[in-house]
């Protein structure tokens, strides 16, 4: 695998873990008048999940897939901060 195939799967992989985290949190749905989950939330699991394809990189030695990861990965937390939760 080269390196755009690396960053693209541990992009994809942070961005489920993102969307679980941006739609479970009680604050965020409080904040817009929508009801709160009654079902047990995983957030410390939900923010290991985003991160370690990240840290995969990191032991497999692919830097550069890394880095675009890395860049990639605080850019797409503020999109996915901007819409209206569900």
């Amino acid at each position: 695998m080269n390196n755009v195939a690396f960053t693209v799967l541990a992009l994809t992989l942070s961005l489920l873990a993102m969307l679980y985290l941006r739609n479970a949190n009680p604050k965020r749905r409080r904040s817009h008048r929508l009801a709160v989950l009654n079902k047990k939330h995983y957030q410390s699991l939900g923010w290991i999940l985003s991160i370690v394809p990240g840290l995969v990189l990191l032991l497999l030695n692919v830097y550069a897939a890394f880095i675009m990861w890395f860049a990639a990965y605080s850019l797409m937390g503020w999109l996915i901060a901007l819409p209206r939760p569900k």
